[in-house]
């Protein structure tokens, strides 16, 4: 092992055999952390994070972690003295295993029953008997490496609306096949734990269907045998101790006379678990007791947590799908390659129609319609979204004559197009009054599912099983629910769900709006949820409770138009809306109710004092700015603030909120990457604005070059007194560009963690009287409200984003100060810190967050 090492680093030969020494070193963990010690190698701290692990492959992999972070010496110091453990066997990895005869039929035996159970489409609500072929209906779907983790202040089909255009830019010649999730880029070892992730209706069930078919039709996947698929909806209907040996052989009895050969070779066996998120228990896989033996017993979370640990069937592929919500309780130290599915892009989007409607002139009708329609287009990179249009479009004519304005616009027609598909081949045949009975039948089950949609919504829950008592009598559930049939021991449990997570919180919000209980009940004290998760229930509900879907609801369906619950929301929004103009505080989902609306004299009730607009630390998509415009656009005032700090503000977007910048006293762009082109927007809105007085341009990346345009356009106007910029590449250079401009105009200029020495400070200041440019900490009281704007940022952030910050504000000069303020400020943030510490479910977030705490306790 030592010669073959020589030419490449050991560093990247211990990254390239990752998994083979998991395996291997399980049995020898205690010795070589020994040796490391002995050979000073690790400290007694490093045998203590070791320690902490659980299990003797996860300490095997916390081993290659600390070597990964010391260098190639520790690694080569690694190999010297340990290769002995591996060396043989590694000669011998690749070497074939014999088969027999028996046990290449049960392979065929087995490919033909995952054959059958993958040829038709899996998901979308089908009509009862309708079979969707798979190969005829399948779009391709954008699937990109790595970890991306979303932000849990929104809901999470927004908040990775605008990620997914990032990822699939940055993306767009790296994108995988289905084929390849399995394959290591350095072509060393194939990974063998494996985490998809998406949000709701995103295709994870689909991927899996497109392996399970690949595999079945000898297209892909030749390095398994037998691939296992296990979802997490039929795992939740287990209610004692079981083995993994039963799990299997629950759905696969032709296994089970070869079940022991197969596990014995489970190098060449793929475990698929779908639907993590779905499970009831998955708050508990983080477990700390496993299992080794496919005959053990254990709770169903001890089994799973088991398998992704690699401590049953340690050679075996395990491959987990999960939407990002539960992804915190995966052991994902365990896993191996990270992969985020993105959706559609537009090409996929037209695909999709082109295979929906069968007819190539139909479909690209349809698509053009959907494509003028910018609102839906966005959309459509959800595939579940994408079907929810075309059934629109194929049961219902509306949206020819009418296109839909807003998200509840879109499911209010996708209702109606429901409810006409299933009302079509009955409403010829019956009288007046048989219409109306049917009608009132009609709204009866629809307030009985949106009951069930709303107590399943507030428990965070997505699946209804046939014993509840709104499902059990409830006949029209096969319209509005997709259903999946579980064979049990005597008995078939039937599992019943939305198409989309969506369609249930839309359903919660119908029920909400046109059942006779108080608006109160249902909503809450709050229009906006604490953690996002009921952000679409509330612009769902104030759609649903505006003047013109009430009145379609009533000319369709028949449901009484609830005048005083419409007026109790208005005020509601209102008040609460014109408050959080005069605070300041966070309000794009108000402002997403207000689009909802679609009421301009509600906008005209808005009465507010000041007009602070905060919409901080989230990705902005194209629906956000749709709703910020139309809300800017209709209430006439000055912006005394309006922060875009961390929203991922590109160029493009500056510039079609250019009409608003223009009227601000105050504009917080900090946390955006500006590139020149961005630069040059906000120049644009320095040269015309009589009322842009302070702007903030913190961790923009900007340097003394884009500097130099914003110096140029400030001279035009010459209205701005203050400007922040810290955490950039500014230099001395830079910074004497603005010295005309001080101290009139510009009265601060703040530069803090720049390119400027003590002694360029000096001279500044020394040179330019004033004391304007400011470019360290100092008592000045000014730091006392930077400080709580810092907090404020602080305790609104996730663990991930706080990490961010205090990498920024953790800075020596600044904790060696004794003025009040710091250490006030450095107080409350050691407290912070230690709340998300207990908080906090990612270990390697929980870590840094130990570092930083250990930091300010210096």
């Amino acid at each position: 092992m030592a010669q073959t090492t020589t030419s490449k680093s050991c560093l990247q030969t211990l990254r390239n055999i990752r998994v083979f020494l998991v395996d291997k070193l399980e049995w020898h963990i205690d010795s070589v952390v020994d040796l490391l010690i002995t050979k000073d190698v690790f400290s007694r701290d490093d045998r203590e994070d070791v320690l902490f692990e659980k299990g003797p492959r996860g300490k095997v992999r916390k081993v290659l972690d600390i070597l990964d972070c010391k260098g190639e010496e520790a690694a080569k110091v690694f190999v010297s003295a340990c290769s002995y453990l591996w060396e043989p066997s590694l000669k011998t990895l690749q070497q074939p295993w014999e088969q027999t005869t028996d046990y290449q039929k049960i392979i065929a035996k087995h490919k033909a029953a995952l054959k059958r159970r993958s040829e038709s489409m899996l998901y979308y609500n089908t009509r009862h008997g309708e079979k969707i072929p798979f190969s005829e209906h399948y779009v391709n779907l954008l699937i990109v490496k790595g970890h991306h983790s979303l932000e849990i202040k929104r809901h999470e089909v927004l908040t990775f609306g605008q990620q997914r255009i990032s990822l699939q830019q940055k993306a767009s010649e790296k994108f995988i096949k289905p084929a390849q999730l399995f394959s290591n880029e350095t072509g060393m070892q194939p990974n063998k734990k494996i985490l998809v992730t998406g949000v709701a209706g995103i295709g994870k069930t689909v991927l899996v269907q497109k392996i399970l078919c690949d595999f079945s039709n000898d297209k892909e996947y030749t390095s398994f045998d037998f691939i296992i698929h296990l979802t997490f909806r039929d795992l939740n209907l287990i209610r004692r101790p079981i083995s993994f040996r039963e799990l299997i052989l629950r759905k696969n009895g032709h296994l089970a006379k070869h079940l022991d050969t197969i596990t014995e070779n489970d190098v060449k066996l793929l475990i698929i678990l779908d639907g993590f998120d779905e499970f009831k228990h998955y708050r508990a896989c983080d477990a700390d007791v496993f299992l080794t033996e496919i005959d053990e017993e254990g709770e169903v979370p001890e089994v799973l947590s088991s398998l992704i640990l690699g401590e049953l069937l340690p050679r075996a592929s395990v491959l987990v799908t999960s939407r990002p919500m539960a992804v915190g309780y995966i052991p994902v130290g365990a896993i191996d390659c990270f992969v985020v599915i993105t959706g559609f892009s537009t090409t996929e989007i037209h695909d999709f129609f082109q295979r929906f409607f069968q007819d190539q002139d139909v479909a690209s009708r349809m698509f053009d319609t959907v494509a003028a329609n910018e609102l839906m287009l966005t959309l459509c990179y959800i595939p579940a979204f994408c079907h929810i249009v075309c059934r629109i479009l194929k049961d219902s004519d509306c949206l020819s004559t009418a296109s839909p304005r807003t998200m509840t616009d879109i499911y209010v027609q996708y209702l109606l197009a429901l409810v006409k598909s299933h009302m079509k081949n009955r409403v010829e045949t019956l009288n007046v009054n048989s219409r109306i009975q049917d009608q009132e039948h009609l709204q009866k089950i629809l307030i009985k599912l949106g009951r069930l949609a709303y107590q399943k919504l507030m428990k965070q829950e997505t699946l209804f099983y046939s014993n509840d008592d709104e499902i059990m009598n409830c006949a029209m559930v096969s319209t509005f629910l997709d259903k999946t049939s579980i064979q049990e021991p005597g008995c078939t449990e039937d599992i019943y769900s939305f198409t989309h997570l969506t369609i249930q919180e839309f359903f919660a919000a119908l029920y909400s709006a046109m059942a006779d209980v108080p608006l109160s009940e249902t909503l809450g004290s709050s229009i906006e949820s604490t953690t996002g998760n009921l952000d679409l229930f509330a612009r769902f509900l104030s759609g649903l409770l505006s003047k013109r879907n009430q009145e379609l609801l009533n000319r369709n369906i028949g449901f009484e138009m609830h005048e005083d619950k419409m007026q109790s929301f208005r005020i509601r929004l209102v008040s609460d809306t014109q408050t959080l103009c005069e605070n300041g505080a966070y309000i794009l989902t108000h402002l997403h109710c207000i689009l909802e609306q679609q009421d301009v004299l509600l906008i005209q009730e808005l009465q507010p004092q000041s007009l602070r607009i905060n919409l901080s630390d989230v990705s902005l998509s194209l629906m956000d700015h749709n709703a910020v415009k139309y809300f800017l656009s209709e209430i006439q005032m000055t912006i005394f603030e309006l922060d875009l700090t961390g929203t991922n503000t590109s160029a493009k977007a500056l510039k079609d909120l250019e009409p608003y910048l223009l009227r601000c006293e105050n504009l917080w762009l900090g946390e955006n990457s500006l590139d020149m082109e961005a630069v040059k927007v906000v120049a644009g809105v320095l040269e015309a604005s009589d009322t842009l007085k302070q702007i903030g341009l913190g961790w923009t990346d900007i340097g003394d070059e884009e500097l130099s345009v914003l110096t140029k356009a400030i001279k035009v106007k010459k209205k701005l007194s203050e400007i922040w910029m810290e955490g950039n590449r500014i230099g001395f250079a830079g910074l004497t560009s603005l010295s005309d401009l001080t101290p009139c105009p510009l009265t601060r200029v703040v530069a803090i963690w720049n390119n400027v020495t003590d002694d360029e400070a000096e001279r500044l200041n020394s040179l330019y009287p004033g004391q304007c440019f400011v470019v360290s900490f100092t008592d000045d009281s000014m730091w006392e409200g930077w400080a709580q704007w810092v907090l404020q940022r602080c305790e609104v952030s996730s663990s991930e984003k706080l990490v961010t910050f205090l990498q920024k504000v953790c800075d020596i000069s600044l904790c060696s100060l004794e003025s009040s303020w710091a250490r006030t400020f450095f107080g409350t943030l050691t407290q912070l810190i230690r709340t998300r510490i207990e908080q906090c479910l990612e270990e390697d977030v929980r870590r840094k967050l130990v570092k930083f705490e250990a930091i300010l306790n210096l």
